[in-house]
């Protein structure tokens, strides 16, 4: 069976979204303000940018407005929130079917535990209400094992770092490898996900780093940026027989992107998106057009599905464009930065 093309695709998105019978209430009664017609006028990636962006409005919209007419309402996997980093926090809804897809798609080319000892996952990563906990504890059981986690409120980290409380900060970051220690104290961990910062404070504990070594296979961090110096650190001096991948992310997106293997600009982490699905590209903040390959700008997000339609959204990030792997739609992104100010609201990374 031949592949649908991009184009193909997007039609499909657009036929199911703006249909009375698959289509969500939220783009159903928002498609009389749309100044195009979505059916007829999106045809392809560059199409996209016809789209006003309004994850704005997913601040308010009831949950009700945002579930496709055509999905059974009992796959409903979740309802998940944005970190709130400008303002009052974004809201999606999440499937079962739309994980299992992100999840295998993350995983290929990794083998699976299916004989022996389980291999189990830490993730030092926001839960409640936030979708990257959701997607590692999926991940996990995938790679044949269980996922342990770690209490992490990034909202209260940014509210001590607006208070200018560092020392707050500091003694939480703590308390949360304090927590992670407990666990590797006793649990076969196989799998580390966490951050930056938070991968600093454990690197900063020898006998942590010592136990972490026996038995880890492979750290992923995500969730801030990492300058390339420390990352060369802990791969070289820190954890030098453990593969560290990285992964960047958005609620927008109902998920993340994956670093290239084998591959980086400049030594910053090559991300590539799981198209057609999730689509990037990188603009000019001023013009909103696409700038040149190798070069910086704010980073577009899309996510195109059957579970959502989110396009055209404007993140808090910039990034330097890159080619795709292959001849797709969207782009791939490196060196990913977080703008000052969004809204007229500093933003603030936080230890995620």
């Amino acid at each position: 069976m031949t592949p649908l093309t991009f184009e193909q695709h997007l039609a499909d998105v657009m036929k199911w979204h703006f249909s009375p019978e698959t289509g969500s209430a939220f783009w159903l009664e928002r498609r009389h303000r749309l100044r195009f017609d979505p059916l007829r006028d999106v045809r392809n990636f560059a199409d996209l940018a016809l789209f006003p962006d309004l994850s704005l409005e997913l601040r308010d919209a009831r949950i009700e407005e945002l579930q496709p007419r055509g999905l059974n309402p009992a796959d409903l996997a979740g309802i998940f929130e944005s970190g709130g980093t400008t303002g009052k926090p974004k809201r999606v809804v999440a499937y079962e079917q739309w994980f299992k897809q992100l999840v295998d798609w993350r995983l290929e080319g990794i083998e699976r535990q299916r004989e022996g000892a389980p291999k189990n996952t830490l993730a030092i990563v926001p839960t409640g209400p936030h979708i990257v906990g959701a997607v590692n504890l999926r991940r996990a059981r995938a790679l044949g094992g269980q996922c342990f986690t770690v209490d992490l409120d990034p909202r209260w980290v940014k509210k001590l770092i607006l208070q200018r409380d560092f020392e707050g900060v500091k003694a939480y970051a703590q308390h949360l490898v304090d927590q992670a220690e407990v666990i590797i104290d006793s649990q076969r961990i196989s799998y580390l996900v966490t951050t930056p910062p938070l991968l600093e404070a454990i690197a900063r504990r020898k006998p942590l780093v010592e136990k972490l070594n026996r038995t880890l296979e492979t750290i992923n961090w995500g969730g801030t940026q990492m300058d390339i110096d420390t990352l060369d650190y802990l791969r070289t001096s820190v954890f030098p027989k453990v593969t560290i991948t990285a992964s960047y992310g958005s609620t927008m997106i109902l998920g993340d992107t994956k670093s290239r293997p084998g591959q980086d600009h400049e030594g910053a982490p090559i991300f590539d998106s799981f198209a057609p699905y999730v689509v990037l590209e990188v603009v000019n903040p001023d013009t909103l057009q696409p700038v040149e390959f190798k070069q910086r700008g704010r980073v577009i997000m899309n996510h195109l599905s059957r579970f959502a339609l989110i396009p055209n959204v404007l993140e808090r990030d910039t990034a330097v464009r890159l080619p795709p792997m292959t001849k797709r739609a969207g782009v791939a992104v490196a060196d990913v930065r977080p703008v000052a100010e969004v809204e007229g609201q500093a933003v603030i990374e936080g230890v995620y």
